[in-house]
């Protein structure tokens, strides 16, 4: 009786409790996430950074080169040269990054791009064959090395605007790559002329790199893996495992569907760029087209071949350019914000040579059992966004609306606060000393909990002087106070 007058609570009862508030935390972040927008200004681009805007997008297009110059006929160990040049470009990426410190990058580089253009004359004039395939592989090598070196740069010497400009680069250079290789124009001819000016300027942007611009790099503090890393990690792994796998399907590298997937790279890439610069769309809905594209490519892909369903799936997948774009441009961002060079080099040196295991799983379907390669790729783009959308609590949380957001939102300031600190802007607005300490801490990313340890103070002090500080200025966030400095073009002067 007393048990029915007073019923005992159930553990169930807390677990199914805490699964529909699960459910409805994943629900909540996710719609905040599609409605969340950024702030890129086109003013903000420097044109003697143009060098690390445009090195970083030559050398991945070589990364998917193999229909080009070899046939499925040359192989090494039983794998085709595909597998083994994607590979090489991965594993030297991280082998030669190992040794680069920031004072020796520009060496490194220098020296990459040296011996990947050597490697690259010889390979380019060779008949195909198993001799030509070593020359491609050491040149992948080194080319893996030189994208390395340019990623670095990339991260930390351009700002968030240039950065996305620079992501949109590599997808359009991939893309044009794709329609000029689909077209055979000049009977191949174009194809090694159009692959030599890549390499050809690849090595004149590291010849032009400057150590001066990596100083940002040198002196931050040192940091740790962030949460905001690691949600970051998990989408550039994954958007490549799920990539990839279109390379290996039947039909992929014919001539009409690199056209048509080129093609519509090309609109991707404007679409992309106008989700940003027009309609302010955060880069969290990129991230999404992308994962549904490519999962529809290959659901699309059991379909009879020859069908119009069958030939729509090489067209859909030309939405991959928007899956490099966010990648490229959510790593640069974030590291540039969280990481340092020492993080930076783990991450580069464990992560690409894993990153090979996205070409040889795949390799191994394609070379084993070719007609489960279709089931695969689609059960491994769906498993891995499944995983990104069940981490959408976790990207507000520590990504999209962290206590840092609003600096990630709007323009890249990590060098702009030292810039508006020296240029005296502070002057004449009225604040004390120590809020003037504060602002240009703000202006550089820092939370107020960071702006408490480095000045000594309580957190509630910081917020003291934060709320003091927009009070006087007549503001009301940080994206406000970004906004109020950007006007006076001192990203001009970076």
């Amino acid at each position: 009786m007393g048990a029915a007058m007073f019923p005992v609570k159930r553990k169930s009862d807390d677990i199914t409790k805490a699964e529909r508030n699960m459910g409805k935390s994943i629900v909540t972040s996710f719609l905040a996430l599609f409605r969340s927008k950024d702030n890129v200004n086109i003013r903000n681009v420097r044109l003697d950074h143009l060098q690390y805007m445009l090195i970083f997008p030559l050398a991945p297009v070589f990364a998917n080169m193999q229909g080009i110059l070899f046939s499925d006929s040359i192989r090494l160990f039983g794998l085709d040269a595909m597998t083994l040049m994607g590979s090489a470009y991965c594993i030297g990426a991280g082998a030669l990054f190992a040794f680069s410190n920031v004072k020796n990058m520009t060496r490194v580089s220098r020296i990459s791009a040296t011996v990947a253009a050597a490697s690259y004359i010889p390979w380019i004039m060779m008949d195909e064959g198993h001799l030509s395939l070593m020359l491609a592989i050491l040149f992948m090598f080194f080319l893996g090395g030189c994208a390395a070196c340019a990623a670095f740069a990339y991260t930390f010497a351009l700002n968030n605007t240039e950065r996305l400009l620079g992501a949109a680069m590599i997808s359009t250079f991939f893309a044009l790559n794709q329609i000029d290789s689909g077209l055979s124009l000049l009977s191949g001819l174009f194809d090694k002329t159009y692959l030599t000016a890549l390499v050809a300027g690849s090595c004149a942007c590291l010849f032009l790199y400057r150590t001066r611009d990596f100083a940002v790099a040198e002196n931050k503090p040192k940091a740790t893996l962030y949460p905001a890393l690691k949600l970051t990690l998990y989408f550039f792994v994954a958007h490549y495992f799920v990539e990839i796998f279109y390379t290996y399907l039947p039909g992929a590298s014919m001539p009409n569907a690199m056209v048509a997937n080129g093609t519509v790279g090309i609109l991707v890439v404007c679409l992309a760029v106008a989700l940003q610069f027009i309609t302010k769309r955060s880069i969290w809905n990129m991230c999404n087209l992308f994962f549904l594209a490519e999962i529809g490519t290959y659901i699309l892909y059991f379909m009879p071949e020859g069908s119009a369903l069958r030939s729509f799936a090489r067209f859909l997948h030309g939405f991959e350019q928007m899956g490099y774009i966010a990648a490229y441009y959510l790593l640069g961002c974030v590291f540039k914000k969280h990481g340092d060079f020492r993080i930076f080099k783990l991450c580069l040196v464990t992560i690409l040579p894993v990153s090979m295991l996205s070409y040889v799983i795949p390799g191994i379907f394609a070379s084993y059992a070719p007609t489960l390669l279709p089931l695969a790729a689609t059960l491994t783009s769906g498993a891995v966004f499944v995983v990104f959308i069940l981490m959408s609590p976790a990207y507000s949380k520590h990504l999209f609306f962290a206590e840092w957001s609003d600096d990630f939102y709007g323009v890249d300031m990590a060098e702009a606060g030292q810039k508006i600190k020296q240029s005296g802007m502070l002057e004449g607005l009225n604040l004390s000393p120590r809020e003037k300490e504060v602002a240009s801490l703000l202006l550089q990313g820092q939370s107020a909990k960071d702006i408490a340890k480095k000045l000594e103070i309580t957190i509630s002090t910081a917020n003291f002087h934060i709320k003091n500080l927009y009070k006087k200025l007549n503001i009301g966030s940080r994206s406000e106070l970004f906004a109020r400095f950007a006007s006076h073009n001192i990203f001009s002067k970076l």
